[in-house]
C-alpha cells in the first residue's frame, strides 16, 4: 500500500518512532481515510505498538520537541502535538489491546475502522485487513466488527451515524438493527462524547441528514429529548410544515449561510440563495474573522450556525396553545417560545459540558431569534433605525456589549425566514433580506455600533457637569445619551451634555434622601 502523511512533522514522527520501536502500525481513520483517497487535511494520527507506549512516546516527544501528554496510564497511551504549524497536529501512540495485533483490530467499532498499516517508511506500507475492511468500503457499507462491539461502547452508535454521514456510507443491516435495538444506551455514554461527535456531525455538510439519522435509529430521544419533542407539532398558516420539519428545513439554510461565509464554493447555488449574498456581500470580509474564530475546543465559531438553527425552536411544543376558529380550524400559537427555548437549549448544553461562553452564545440567540422579524415587520418599506440598530445589538450584547450574538441572531433569522416557506425565494424576500443587510453593516462599519461601544459622554462628565449622584437615574440618563449617539443626533461630548440638560430641565433628577 502506498501512503505518505503530507506534513513533514508527521512523517519525521512516525520514522523517529519506527526508529525506537518495532512493528509500528497506523489505525483507524487514517488508514480507511487513505483507501477512500482522502488524504488533504489530516491533522490526527492513531498509532499502536506492542508495549511501552509512555516510554517510547515521551523519548521521542522530547528528541522532536512535540508535546506529550500521558493520556491514559493504565492502558498505555499517549498524546502528542505539535503546535508549530498553522494547524496543530495530533498523535496518539498506544500498545495493543492484549499486546497482539489480531486482538487490537478485532477490539474495534467498525471493518472500516479495524484495519492497520505497518509504517516502513520509504512510502510503501504493509495494509493488514482481518475483517473485511477493504471490501466495506469498496460496497461503501458500514459493518459492526464483532456482534459486542457496539455494545461494548455505546458511543460507537452516534460514531455509526456521524461515520455514515461523512462518508456517504449505508449502514448494515444487522448493525442498524443493533443500534435500534439497544439506541437507549446511548446515554451511557459521558456527555462530553455525545458532545464531540454531535460537534462533528452537524459540522458536516448534511447535518439535516444526520439529525433524522439519529431520529430514525432512536438515539435522538435519549440525548436530545427537546429535539425530539418537535416531532409532530403542528404550526398553521404561513408554516406549512410541523416544527421538527421545518427546523430540518433551517438547518439546511444554515449550512448555506455557513459554507457561504466561510468562502466554500456551491454554497446555496439558488435565486434565494443569491438574494442574501447580494445584501451581506459588502460585509463578508468584516464577518469572516468572527466565523473562522474558535469558541472552545477548537470548535468554530460558524459552525454554531447551525446549532442556532437546530435549538431555535425548541420552546414551541412546551408553549403552544390552540385556538378554535370553527369549521374544524385550529390556529396554534406559541407565546414566548423564544425565552422558554433559550433556558432549555441552556440546560442541554451545560449538560454536554459546552463552555459558559458558547452556553450563553446560543441561549442569547435562541432568545432573540424573533427580533429580526420584528424589526422587518415594523419597518416595511423603510430602513430600519440607527437607533434599533443600535438597540437590537446591545441587547444582545451581554456583558461585554459584543455584536457576534447579534450577527449569529440575524444569519439565524434569514435561515429561519426561509424555512417557514416552501416557496423560494419567500415573500418579500428582497426587502427582509435588505433590512438583515442593515443590521450587518450597522455591526461591522467603524459608525455603527462599535463607535456607540465608546460613548461621547460618561457618567463622571454627567455628575461633575450637574451634581448627579451614582445611581439609576444617571444610568438611564447614559443609556438616553447612548441612543442619541447611535441614532446621529448627537456627535461630541458638548453636544451631549447640551442634550442632557435640556432633558434634565423637563425631568430633574429626585432629590438626594
Amino acid at each position: 500500500m502506498q501512503w505518505k502523511p503530507q506534513q513533514p512533522a508527521f512523517e519525521a514522527l512516525l520514522n523517529a518512532l519506527a526508529g525506537e520501536v518495532q512493528p509500528l502500525y497506523l489505525v483507524g481513520g487514517v488508514v480507511r481515510d487513505a483507501l477512500l483517497g482522502r488524504t488533504a487535511g489530516v491533522s490526527d494520527l492513531d498509532v499502536i505498538v506492542e508495549r511501552d507506549a509512555l516510554t517510547v512516546a515521551r523519548r521521542v516527544a522530547d528528541r522532536l520537541g512535540w508535546a506529550f501528554y500521558p493520556l491514559d496510564e493504565g492502558r498505555d497511551v499517549a498524546r502528542l502535538v505539535f503546535t508549530a504549524g498553522t494547524t496543530p497536529l495530533v498523535c496518539d501512540v498506544a500498545a495493543m489491546r492484549g499486546g497482539d495485533l489480531f486482538l487490537d483490530l478485532q477490539a474495534r467499532d467498525f471493518t472500516v475502522n479495524a484495519m492497520a498499516m505497518r509504517w516502513q517508511g520509504r512510502g510503501s506500507h504493509e495494509l493488514v485487513d482481518l475483517a473485511g475492511g477493504q471490501a466495506d468500503i469498496a460496497a461503501r457499507l458500514l459493518r459492526r466488527v464483532t456482534p459486542t462491539g457496539l455494545a461494548e461502547d455505546p458511543i460507537r452508535l452516534l460514531r455509526a451515524v456521524r461515520l455514515a454521514v461523512q462518508l456517504g456510507f449505508t449502514i448494515e443491516d444487522q448493525t442498524q438493527l443493533q443500534i435500534l435495538r439497544i439506541s437507549d444506551t446511548v446515554r451511557l455514554s459521558s456527555p462530553e462524547r455525545i458532545r464531540d461527535e454531535l460537534w462533528k456531525m452537524l459540522a458536516s455538510p448534511t447535518p439535516d441528514v444526520a439529525v433524522e439519522m439519529m431520529r430514525a435509529h432512536g438515539l435522538l430521544r435519549p440525548i436530545l429529548p427537546e429535539v425530539a419533542e418537535m416531532e409532530g407539532v403542528a404550526q398553521t398558516s404561513p408554516h406549512d410544515t410541523d416544527v421538527y420539519q421545518h427546523t430540518l428545513r433551517v438547518v439546511r439554510h444554515a449550512v448555506q449561510l455557513r459554507d457561504w461565509l466561510l468562502g466554500r464554493t456551491g454554497a446555496g447555488d439558488n435565486e434565494a440563495a443569491a438574494t442574501w449574498q447580494a445584501a451581506l456581500a459588502p460585509h463578508r470580509f468584516d464577518l469572516l474573522p468572527q466565523m473562522t474564530g474558535t469558541t472552545a475546543g477548537e470548535r468554530r465559531h460558524a459552525d454554531w450556525l447551525v446549532w442556532h438553527a437546530l435549538w431555535h425552536d425548541v420552546g414551541k411544543p412546551a408553549s403552544r396553545t390552540a385556538e378554535a376558529l370553527g369549521d374544524d380550524q385550529v390556529r396554534y400559537r406559541f407565546f414566548d417560545h423564544e425565552n422558554v427555548g433559550a433556558a432549555m437549549t441552556a440546560r442541554r448544553l451545560e449538560w454536554l459540558k459546552f463552555s459558559r461562553n458558547e452556553v450563553q452564545l446560543a441561549e442569547t440567540v435562541v432568545s432573540a431569534h424573533m427580533r429580526p422579524h420584528h424589526l422587518d415587520a415594523s419597518f416595511g418599506a423603510d430602513a430600519i433605525s440607527r437607533r434599533a440598530c443600535y438597540r437590537f445589538f446591545r441587547d444582545t450584547g451581554g456583558a461585554q456589549q459584543d455584536n457576534s450574538a447579534g450577527i449569529d441572531t440575524v444569519m439565524l433569522a434569514l435561515a429561519d425566514y426561509q424555512g417557514i416557506y416552501a416557496a423560494s425565494p419567500p415573500p418579500n424576500w428582497a426587502n427582509y433580506t435588505r433590512h438583515m443587510g442593515e443590521l450587518v453593516a450597522y455591526a461591522t462599519a467603524p459608525d455603527g455600533f462599535e463607535e456607540v461601544r465608546t460613548p461621547l459622554v460618561d457618567g463622571r462628565q454627567l455628575m461633575a457637569r450637574f451634581q448627579l449622584p451614582p445611581g439609576r437615574h444617571l444610568r438611564d440618563l447614559l443609556e438616553r445619551l447612548r441612543e442619541a449617539q447611535a441614532a446621529g443626533e448627537i456627535s461630541t461630548t458638548e453636544e451631549g451634555l447640551d442634550l442632557a440638560a435640556g432633558w434634565l430641565a423637563v425631568a430633574p433628577p429626585p432629590e438626594r434622601p
